[in-house]
């Protein structure tokens, strides 16, 4: 028997599916079954303004084509909705965005009508929690055509047990690689957060100032993981401006706003590795394009 879809002619609002997926009341802390609900929205267009603060925000020329890792910010909403479902059995407050990975088949036009797909695939225990993955796929209105899709892995944590992640040493495997990298550094000012969240419409309070950031556990601001991500893409320049790509990603520590971080890259056979550290040398995002 296949999975109900939900058909919507737009988008939700982001404001109001943010603040359902927040809402902790009603959820079954006992279950760990995900909805087999999937949302289908229909005739979704980038809005020029979001557009425009995001090519700001994250280094992108204009050029008439949307940037690798922007069909999932039009997707985020549908993400919410599908963390604010009432069988959904935790709030969306609590859970962290840990792996990425993005398949782009074609570049998309930035003018192109879309139907954006999300569904819950797949979900397993690792040590610090529960993870789930959340499928988005992207295709073009008239055709049909499968244009971009990826896989969003979060993360559940165990009650009372803190991310250690962020402590352990690269490898010395990654050490090596990117031994001969030219390192660029990055000063990234306070107000990143606020003007990521005008550009994605992602206002979740970690990431906005130090007063909306610490009832969460945060001494300061977090920068926006799929900011982060954006940031690395646009630096690397052509490389992320062929038709064909992938792009996988692991999120680490996080990095605090404002922040004084190192860039670098690493040439492979078949496409670039990259990654962003600490001042003190730890891995805030560890990825990979080809």
């Amino acid at each position: 028997m296949s999975a109900p879809i939900l058909d919507l002619h737009s988008l939700p609002a982001m404001p109001a599916t943010l603040l359902r997926a927040a809402n902790p009341f009603g959820k079954s802390r006992g279950s760990t079954t995900l909805p087999a609900l999937t949302l289908r929205a229909h005739g979704c267009r980038a809005s020029p303004v979001l557009l425009e603060r995001y090519r700001t925000a994250c280094g992108f020329d204009a050029d008439g084509l949307l940037p690798l890792t922007y069909p999932q910010v039009m997707a985020t909403p549908l993400h919410l909705q599908l963390l604010s479902l009432p069988d959904f059995p935790h709030s969306a407050m609590g859970i962290v965005h840990v792996r990425n990975r993005i398949q782009q088949h074609h570049r998309l036009p930035d003018t192109a009508a879309l139907t954006v797909t999300c569904r819950f695939d797949g979900q397993r225990e690792v040590p610090a929690g529960h993870e789930f993955d959340i499928e988005t796929r992207v295709e073009a209105q008239e055709s049909g055509e499968l244009l971009w899709q990826a896989v969003s892995t979060m993360l559940r944590r165990h009650a009372g047990r803190k991310d250690k992640d962020g402590a352990r040493k690269a490898p010395p495997l990654e050490d090596t690689r990117f031994a001969s990298s030219r390192p660029a550094s990055w000063n990234i000012p306070a107000d990143t957060g606020r003007r990521y969240a005008r550009a994605s419409g992602d206002f979740n309070p970690i990431h906005l100032t130090a007063i909306t950031a610490k009832p969460f556990g945060f001494p300061r601001a977090i920068a926006h993981g799929m900011w982060t991500l954006a940031r690395c893409v646009a630096e690397l320049g052509e490389a992320a401006h062929a038709d064909a790509l992938q792009l996988d990603c692991d999120f680490k520590k996080p990095l605090f706003l404002p922040s004084r971080v190192t860039f670098q890259t690493a040439r492979e056979s078949a496409g670039v590795a990259f990654r962003v550290l600490s001042e003190e040398g730890k891995p805030h995002l560890v990825g990979r394009l080809g």
